[in-house]
């Protein structure tokens, strides 16, 4: 199909949540690179044009299946991209859950350890995530409801599981990846711990206030209250989305505990039977045996038979 904005809304109108739907269309979009611009511009009117999560993650799972293959034949649309991709988060965000930002968050992973784009700019995206507040209230998760006792981590993994036997197993490689992604999770990240450490006490004591005597020196505070504030705010919400992470990373893997566990219950059994069928060869093969020693020697009658020819009536009778 040639290129047209009829077409390419009609492709996009076409676009499933599948994995092949995704790679098809993306596939057919990197064809059409030369009109990479008309193509990001589309694609953001429907990613903004759509307040549905998983249509948003949909378009969001095309951008980066495009921004993987696409490069080896050009930087249009990592050019094209860079210039919305923000906003794009930022909108996703806005009708987020928490599942959908540990989405988000792993795909900014992936675009980082592959070098999709720069460090710094990955880390603009994830600051434009993890600041935009979801219009999704929380009350409508049955998990803040104030009448529920709050849960441990593993109660809720526990619960999720069992209320939901349709948690998809993940593949090796994605769980191994997922465990990799904690490792850079906010908890390890050493130097940020450091910066809030050596934090002056000023901006915690509010005692200081009253040492206050000139505008100078109240700006002073305010800018490195200012700062302190930024760099724990951020830090609390890198926080906040590694437990959503390892909550996540906790049902997958036990989603696929679960399913090895069944797997062995099955091995186990199939064992057992073909164990069972084993005995019943072996025992039919001891009977034939046992059977075979019970028949008579045929090649040794056979012998005898020639070595003793029976008498002919002549020389019955000769005498």
């Amino acid at each position: 199909m040639s290129f047209s904005e009829a077409s390419l809304q009609k492709k996009f109108a076409e676009l499933t949540n599948t994995q092949q739907s995704v790679q098809t269309l993306s596939l057919w979009l990197i064809h059409h690179r030369k009109n990479s611009k008309t193509i990001v511009s589309t694609w953001y009117k429907e990613l903004t044009g759509n307040p549905k999560p998983d249509r948003k993650l949909t378009l969001l799972y095309l951008a980066n299946d495009i921004l993987q293959n696409s490069r080896k034949k050009g930087n249009e649309y990592l050019k094209e991209f860079s210039n919305i991709m923000s906003d794009a988060i930022g909108d996703i965000a806005k009708y987020s859950d928490d599942k959908t930002r540990f989405t988000v968050e792993r795909i900014l992973n992936i675009w980082k350890d592959r070098k999709i784009y720069q460090d710094d700019q990955i880390e603009k995206f994830r600051q434009k995530l993890h600041s935009t507040k979801s219009l999704i209230s929380p009350e409508k998760s049955p998990s803040c409801r104030p009448d529920k006792a709050k849960l441990s981590l593993r109660e809720e993994v526990e619960k999720e599981l069992s209320e939901n036997a349709g948690i998809a197993v993940p593949e090796p490689a994605d769980l191994a990846q997922m465990l990799h992604e904690l490792e850079s999770s906010a908890s390890s990240d050493a130097l940020v711990r450091q910066k809030i450490a050596a934090l002056p006490h000023q901006v915690t004591d509010m005692e200081e206030l009253k040492k206050l005597r000139e505008r100078n020196e109240a700006l002073e505070l305010s800018k490195m209250v200012d700062d302190a504030s930024a760099l724990l705010n951020g830090y609390n919400l890198r926080l906040q989305q590694e437990l959503v992470n390892r909550k996540q990373t906790a049902l997958k893997l036990a989603a696929f505990i679960r399913n090895q566990s069944s797997e062995i219950e099955n091995d186990e059994k199939m064992i057992s039977e073909w164990q069972e069928k084993v005995k019943q060869v072996n025992a039919v093969k001891k009977e034939l045996q046992n059977h075979l020693q019970s028949l008579p020697d045929l090649a040794s009658i056979e012998e005898a038979a020639e070595l003793v020819p029976l008498p002919s009536a002549g020389d019955l009778f000769s005498n």
